[in-house]
């Protein structure tokens, strides 16, 4: 039993000491973005999660993408209660996910 428990030990002490608790430590999991490209897809689950959390279902997602120094943005617009709505997105290129920005003209968000 003791050999089983010693085992265990040495086998997550490498995880444990990777991957320390309460300090961000799954930061490394999210993607990171280098192209514009790249942003559509975050922006765009993103942006009908907010509205699948309240209850809306949104449609006809479209958008267009482009970069300006080292910044990338999306410009996109969602089909939602009848409206077209705009949606917008920026990361500094080569930023994780989590650092991305997003703006809806939607009051009812």
């Amino acid at each position: 039993m003791k050999t089983i428990v010693a085992m265990l030990a040495v086998v997550a002490l490498p995880v444990l000491a990777a991957d320390p608790p309460g300090q961000g430590n799954h930061s490394h999991h999210e993607r990171i973005i280098n192209q514009a490209s790249e942003l559509v897809p975050w922006c765009k689950s993103e942006a009908e999660s907010r509205y699948i959390a309240k209850n809306i279902t949104p449609y006809q997602w479209s958008a267009s993408y482009h970069d300006r120094s080292n910044v990338l943005f999306v410009e996109g617009r969602l089909r939602v209660h009848g409206d077209d709505i705009a949606v917008r997105c920026r990361i500094a290129r080569g930023a994780r996910e989590g650092y991305a920005v997003i703006e809806i003209n939607d009051p009812a968000l």
